[in-house]
């Protein structure tokens, strides 16, 4: 295993990388719309993809910015690099340091960093900040990548261009720039792709830009046109690194033909293949035979295997062992040398004493005893290697008498046996032998004699190599001579000869017979040899004129220059410098035709149906630029960078919006689809209208085929009339700053069977112990043996602290990660109130630090399990892949995790229309598709707990619980730029048939109760009960800075803790 690893980590490398990509392409052609299941081969989502604009927007956006950011980076970054080349070295080192901060720097406060100065320059943030930004970050790539070029440029070539009189400008342009430019391609490449794939710092000085990471990470869900994209980038990608890779191949494959043109080895395989054939022809003729190549397979397979077998045995001729043996040949010697070169060393050194003491000159008294000091070190040295060596060769010397004495012994003990079997005989000879053997070992040193014995086996060796290559060759030859026999012209008519030998006329009509066909064959190789001549002249004459072409041998004084020269030596500028200046106005174009927007809208991710905004767009002939944020803090800090027209914020975003002025109120009589409630409940429980008087704006009022105005969903009604706006006696509520976009309540869900729909007993069991089944069986007392798919959650006796209970058995929680969501749970829990700023309990502010101080220790309990997590968005895939036991979810993931795959209305009539020509068929295309969804068996259940404490001894808590019941609202900024046309898009968006997609894309309820009715009654599934949000004891959120500040410290203070 360690083997196999050693070869193959390359490999495993490589596919840990590539496997993700290979994976993210194969899921692209995913039918369905969960990235994580494949449930078919289609390529609707690249359809989807061409046809999203705001995401094709998106792209545009981050090519363009890649692109200028990435121009403006090089230029400034080389101009950088030239100027640090000529200052002091140690002054450059200190500059590069600092420009290098941006690189070590954390994203983050490279962005909020960037922020801040923008904010403070009073610059609006937009195109500008976000290209800025970018060229921020690009510049330190630049620099570390192009200056150590420009450090290891020879000064001597730019003196040389001073010497020959070209200015500062011709030598930087004709000489280093040159030099510089594999550099610069490189700098391109890194700055344009860190550009186009940031995203934290476009995150933060975008402002109304979105480019393709803001985009994907504001989505709310991500669905397969993710994968298309990433595809079509991949693939993109491959095609530029081919071309590229196709062009250097190229222009290698031209030098080096020019070198060969040089070096005369051009085409020098085809010139000797034609010599060969020529060769062959001519020996044909003069030998008057050819070679006949056989039929048999078997044969060719032999040659050819024969062939593979001595090419294979040629190749090893330094084959490992042979390799081994003359290392551990050089290493004996170098130890036997070693040995040699310390005694004749020692030797030298006493001598050079011995004559040195001998002279008598005081004046050099003192020089010679430094002199003899160094001898005498080096003498120690050698002398302590002399005794190792005398050493050895002492207990070699003492060895050797040993064994000579065990020879002795044993021969003496043979002598001694009484009639002994040749085994024994031989036994003792052998030993003898060994001893005898290592006699001569110590005798003639040990590394001599392992050097004697390798220098034995490497010749053995390398004979036996040679032997069998001398016999492979041999054997090759002859299978040779086997599959190309050499025949003589007419070999058949020999044979008719030797048979007709005693018919002297049959003899002699054989012979002229073999002399024609001999003359034929001649005849036939002649011409071959002149057509081969006339290939080899022609190939010639296009090497001489190759070769003149690039060298001519003679040069005239007096040379011609015609007009195309300037294109011949400029093409390749000309044509980089075309390319850029395309892409760059293509680029400009398409952001520019993209970019000159009519309104701004900010939304949540994944809350508008494909292709609504193009056929906004295309009825008015006017441009949306349609942003996402995936938080209300979020859009409420981009309001401050830049202005949205129109919005789509929570509830309580929505009250302190209105109440720090940022909202304008809703105009409900230029919204022709909706009726305004008046709040006057009459007789039978509905609110009254309020009548639509004239709108301000003539388009509006005038417009022909406006449907009739529906009805507000009551239920929603009652819920956004508990958020109040404002005091004293300016309240007002969210029907006057907002319209509803979608709504939804928090629930919990349960999930009571496994992958292939068995029921898991466990969770049943606990669930069933808090009596939260609604058995369909008459049976009060039916086992748990019956079907609990069948089965209803009773929201009488759910609780939120069912999470608590289950959290301490051990069961795998996954919860929505929002604060105030989590501080829910414990509110509901301890008080029956969705949070502290309720306007209907009015506390004080000590009161709600109280309160939220008393949730967070039941917070703190709860997420101090290991087996509770805190999930965001992606906690609708942890739902689809069944990997929980009970999660809080919104009501909309929920249906969207769980639900099978589905297609709109509009798509299934599509697919399902029958022609005119198949009116007498039976149509069975759908009947698999329709007995998939028939036996798809829903194994979640899930309801909003409803569970009323009775105040008791037992339990003293006297309150109703319930859940969150949250609404996304449209609102018109106070800043509006295009009020008309925000108005029609209001009416555009709350029409009958759009209501109905955005429900289906974003599995939500929305304003209309026709719409939220008809699919809520579509079946008796529990998609259908899931859909309208519970508004039973169910409250909004509501709003005070101050305490939702405190709560949000609290809530990171526990999460900071959990491990």
């Amino acid at each position: 295993m360690k083997k196999f690893f050693k070869s193959c980590y390359f490999l495993i490398i490589m596919l840990f990388i590539y496997i993700p990509i290979a994976t993210m392409i194969f899921l692209s052609f995913n039918n369905g719309k969960n990235v994580d299941d494949f449930t078919g081969f289609s390529f609707k989502w690249y359809e989807y993809l061409i046809n999203y604009s705001p995401f094709i927007k998106s792209i545009t956006v981050s090519l363009f910015v890649a692109m200028i950011s990435t121009i403006i980076s090089i230029i400034v970054g080389v101009m950088a690099c030239y100027g640090l080349s000529r200052i002091k070295r140690k002054t450059a080192n200190r500059w590069v340091r600092i420009a290098n901060i941006p690189l070590v720097n954390a994203d983050v406060i490279t962005a909020v960093s960037l922020m801040i100065i923008f904010v403070l320059a009073g610059i609006k943030f937009g195109i500008v900040t976000l290209i800025a930004a970018h060229i921020s970050f690009n510049i330190p790539y630049v620099i570390v990548t192009v200056l150590p070029f420009m450090n290891r440029i020879d000064k001597n070539l730019v003196d040389a261009s001073n010497d020959l009189g070209a200015s500062s400008k011709q030598t930087f342009f004709k000489v280093i720039l040159p030099i510089l430019l594999p550099s610069i391609i490189t700098a391109t490449a890194i700055c344009f792709a860190m550009s186009f794939d940031d995203f934290i710092i476009s995150y933060f000085t975008g402002g109304d830009q979105t480019n393709v990471s803001t985009f994907i990470y504001t989505a709310k869900k991500i669905t397969p046109y993710i994968n298309a994209f990433g595809t079509i980038l991949v693939v993109t990608i491959v095609f530029i690194i081919l071309v590229w890779n196709a062009i250097q191949i190229t222009l290698q494959s031209i030098k080096e033909n020019k070198q060969k043109l040089k070096k005369g080895t051009y085409r020098l395989k085809d010139i000797s293949s034609i010599e060969k054939r020529i060769i062959y022809y001519k020996k044909c003729i003069e030998t008057e035979s050819k070679i006949f190549l056989s039929l048999n397979p078997l044969l060719w397979l032999k040659y050819k295997f024969l062939q593979m077998e001595y090419k294979r045995l040629s190749n090893k001729s330094l084959d490992s062992k042979i390799s081994k043996l003359e290392w551990k040949k050089e290493l004996l010697v170098e130890k036997i040398n070693d040995d040699s070169r310390a005694l004749s060393i020692l030797e030298r050194l006493e001598n050079k004493k011995a004559i040195l003491k001998q002279k008598t000159n005081l004046k050099k008294v003192k020089n010679l005893d430094l002199i003899l000091s160094s001898l005498d070190k080096k003498i120690q040295k050698y002398q302590s290697k002399v005794d190792l060596i005398n050493e050895r060769k002492l207990k070699s010397e003492q060895d050797i008498i040993e064994l000579q004495n065990d020879i002795k012994i044993l021969k003496t003990d043979l002598s001694n046996e009484k009639e002994p079997n040749e085994k024994l005989v031989s036994w003792y000879n052998n030993k003898i032998k060994d001893l005898e053997v290592q006699i001569n070992i110590l005798k003639e040193g040990k590394n001599k004699y392992k050097l004697k014995q390798t220098i034995d086996k490497l010749s053995d060796l390398k004979t036996k190599q040679e032997q069998k290559l001398i016999n492979k060759y041999e054997e090759l030859q002859i299978f040779k001579r086997k599959v190309k026999r050499v025949v003589p012209f007419g070999h058949n008519l020999d044979k008719s000869l030797i048979k007709n030998s005693s018919n002297k006329e049959m003899v002699s009509y054989l012979k002229d017979k073999k002399h024609n066909l001999t003359q034929k064959e001649i005849a036939k190789y002649t011409s071959l040899i002149q057509n081969n001549d006339t290939k080899l002249e022609k190939l010639l004459s296009k090497i001489l004129d190759k070769k003149e072409k690039y060298f001519p041998s003679n040069i005239s004084e007096t040379v011609n220059v015609k007009n195309n020269v300037w294109v011949k030596r400029n093409w390749k500028k000309v044509l980089m410098s075309t390319s850029v200046l395309a892409a760059f106005s293509l680029l400009t174009t398409a952001y520019a035709l993209n970019n000159v927007y009519d309104l701004v809208i900010g939304n949540w991710g994944s809350y508008i149906a494909p292709g609504v905004i193009e056929e906004f767009e295309k009825k008015e002939g006017v441009r949306i630029n349609y942003q996402q944020y995936d938080s209300n803090e979020s859009l409420y800090n981009k309001i401050y960078t830049f202005n949205y027209d129109a919005m789509v914020p929570s509830e309580y975003m929505v009250k302190k919006l209105a109440e720090e002025d940022k909202l304008q109120k809703i105009d409900y009589n230029c919204i022709k689809t909706i009726n305004l409630p008046n709040g006057v409940v009459g007789e039978n429980g509905i609110e009254g209208i309020v009548p639509k008087g004239v709108c301000q704006f003539d388009s509006i009022e005038n417009q022909e085929n406006v449907e009739k105005p529906y009805d507000i969903d009551k239920d929603l009604v009652t819920v956004l009339r508990k958020t109040v706006i404002g005091s004293g006696n300016d309240v007002q509520s969210l029907f006057d700053y907002s319209i509803n976009w979608f709504w939804g309540d928090v629930r919990l869900a349960f999930n009571i069977g496994t992958d292939d729909q068995q029921p898991r007993q466990e969770l049943i069991e606990f669930m069933d112990k808090h009596d939260l089944f609604i058995k369909e069986s008459k049976d009060e007392k039916s086992s748990l043996g019956d079907n609990p798919f069948e089965w209803k959650l009773n929201t009488k006796n759910l609780s939120w602290d069912i999470l608590w209970d289950a959290a301490k058995e051990g069961f795998d929680l996954k919860l929505n990660e929002d604060p105030k969501n989590v501080f829910m749970y414990a509110f509901e829990r301890l008080y029956g109130q969705v949070d502290a700023n309720g306007d209907s309990i009015k506390l004080s502010s000590a009161q709600k630090q109280e309160w939220i101080d008393a949730a967070a220790n039941e917070v703190q309990k709860l997420l101090s399990y290991n087996n509770v997590g805190l999930y965001g968005d992606n906690i609708m895939d942890a739902v689809h892949a069944k990997n929980y036991d009970i999660a809080v979810i919104y009501n909309g993931d929920l249906l969207w995790a769980t639900a099978p795959d589905y297609e709109s209305e509009d798509a299934e009539d599509e697919d399902t229309t029958p022609t005119d020509d198949s009116n007498n068929d039976t149509d069975t295309s759908g009947s698999d598709e329709s007995e998939e969804e028939n036996s798809w068996v829903y194994t979640t259940l899930s309801g909003t707990p409803q569970y009323e404490h009775p105040g008791d001894n037992k339990d003293p808590r006297n309150f109703k619980e319930g859940t969150n019941v949250w609404s996304d609202n449209l609102v018109i900024s106070k800043d509006n730029r295009n009020l008309e046309l925000t108005y029609k898009f209001i009416n555009f968006m709350y029409t009958y048939d759009i209501q109905m997609r955005q429900a289906e894309e974003a599995t939500a309820a929305t304003i209309m109760g026709d719409v939220n009715e008809q699919i809520a009654n579509e079946g008796e599934d529990p998609w259908s009960e899931w859909f309208h949000p519970e508004v039973d004891g169910a409250q909004p959120f509501g709003f005070d800075e101050k305490m939702d500040n405190y709560l949000v410290d609290k809530f990171n203070q526990i999460i900071s803790t959990k491990h």
